[in-house]
């Protein structure tokens, strides 16, 4: 086994000469295992050991023997240990999540608060497996079914490539002492009912089911990683001012662009489901808008696909109106202008109204404001806004767009009236 472990260790490139490796040990099999490799290839690699324990509080007088024993064990074994106990119950109820999702973030929580150049957990080919049924149970993706990484970042799996089966084998041959989880028994536990009641199904399929397991895994893990560099390369073209340009998205194989789609609104620190990825694909091919989460949407207008906050519009007392002189003015970072002296009334700023409409400035022909938006591509996020000028006879604008034929500016002009919004730097 110790044969099989330093292989995958080669294979990944795990380890470093002199590296400070801490070993995660629950006092289990697996562990206890991998804390006796990492002991005999210690000289080997010039390793300098440390282990680490936490006690979850979950199984009582169980759980508090079982860190005694780590405890006593890396005592008599000369590796310095970290522990530290918590009510992992307690604190899982007051963060809103399950037990078991909790005590794993709470592992490599205190895991990273140990000073070391690599987390050594005991995850293996058995782990593995389960860990693919349980996402394909649930849903899942080419990135799911790639299941357990052997390295992430600092954390490297020696055992990734041997069975549980192989693991207590070595331990009993070898005289490893380990302890006992009364819970692994309990089959309402996810993980549990596929190691008690389905891998034995497929056990009696295949004896060898774990090894094909093991080579899908691996196959998926090198098309993933191909796809995904492709993917990148693609997103680096398609992704300009963080807008997708469409003419070259909808060029891709659909593989490559749902990764763009996705890595797009990751970058944008915002996660897709299945159905938000496949809704937005959609609108790849015209125009449209979709809710990712409360005001945010993804928009596809003017061939770009883009995120807007649809009601991240200015506040009316943050708009700023003025008049000039006509010698004053200038039409850069104007969002709205006419002439001053053909207003009637006051002027007021509010939201459209249905049925609203206006004539553009030098076109002889009245429009909804649904129709100009929709013929000008004004954007969508704005459309909702306050953004429809008027006076006290009607619409004599839209800001950002276009002012009414009845108060356009013109060579007769002597007061321009301009509207300016507040920058969105």
């Amino acid at each position: 086994m110790n044969k099989k472990a330093i292989n995958t260790v080669e294979k990944y490139n795990m380890l470093s000469k002199g590296d400070r490796v801490l070993v995660a040990v629950s006092g289990g099999a697996d562990s206890m295992a991998l804390l006796e490799f990492f002991i005999s290839i210690k000289d080997k690699y010039d390793l300098n050991l440390c282990a680490a324990h936490i006690e979850h509080g979950i199984r009582g007088e169980e759980s508090l023997s079982d860190a005694l024993f780590v405890k006593e064990y890396c005592e008599k074994s000369g590796v310095k240990l970290y522990m530290k106990s918590i009510n992992a119950p307690y604190l899982a109820k007051k963060a809103g999540m399950g037990v078991e999702e909790y005590s794993r973030q709470a592992r490599y929580d205190f895991f990273s608060t140990i000073p070391c150049d690599k987390i050594a957990t005991a995850h293996n080919l058995t782990d593995n497996a389960e860990t693919l049924l349980f996402r394909l149970a649930r849903g899942t993706g080419l990135k799911g079914v790639c299941a357990i990484p052997p390295v992430r970042g600092k954390i490297i799996r020696p055992f990734i490539e041997i069975s549980s089966d192989e693991i207590r084998a070595w331990c009993n041959d070898n005289n490893i002492a380990y302890r006992i989880d009364s819970t692994n028994k309990d089959d309402t536990y996810s993980r549990n009912l596929i190691r008690l009641q389905m891998l034995p199904l497929f056990q009696r399929l295949n004896n060898g089911y774990l090894e094909n397991i093991n080579d899908f895994i691996s196959d998926a893990n090198d098309d993933y990683s191909f796809i995904t560099n492709e993917a990148q390369k693609a997103y680096n073209i398609s992704v300009v001012n963080n807008e997708i340009e469409l003419n070259k998205l909808n060029l891709l194989d659909n593989a490559i662009k749902k990764r763009i789609i996705k890595l797009y609104f990751e970058n944008n620190n915002l996660n897709l489901d299945r159905i938000h990825l496949q809704n937005i694909n959609k609108i790849t091919q015209k125009s449209g808008k979709i809710q990712i989460k409360n005001d945010l949407y993804a928009i596809s207008a003017k061939g770009k696909l883009r995120i807007a906050n649809l009601k991240n519009s200015p506040k009316l007392d943050e708009i700023v109106t003025e008049i000039l002189n006509i010698n004053e003015f200038s039409d850069k970072n104007i969002d709205f202008y006419c002439d001053c002296d053909k207003i009637i009334g006051s002027v007021t700023i509010r939201k459209r109204l249905p049925g609203d409409s206006l004539k553009p400035a030098g076109r002889n022909v009245s429009k909804t404001l649904k129709k100009l938006f929709n013929e000008a591509a004004y954007p969508i996020e704005k459309r909702n806004g306050d953004i429809v000028v008027c006076d006290d006879k009607g619409i004599i604008g839209i800001i950002g767009l276009c002012a009414d034929d009845r108060v356009k500016k013109d060579c007769n002009t002597e007061n321009v009236f301009i509207i300016k919004l507040p920058s969105e730097d």
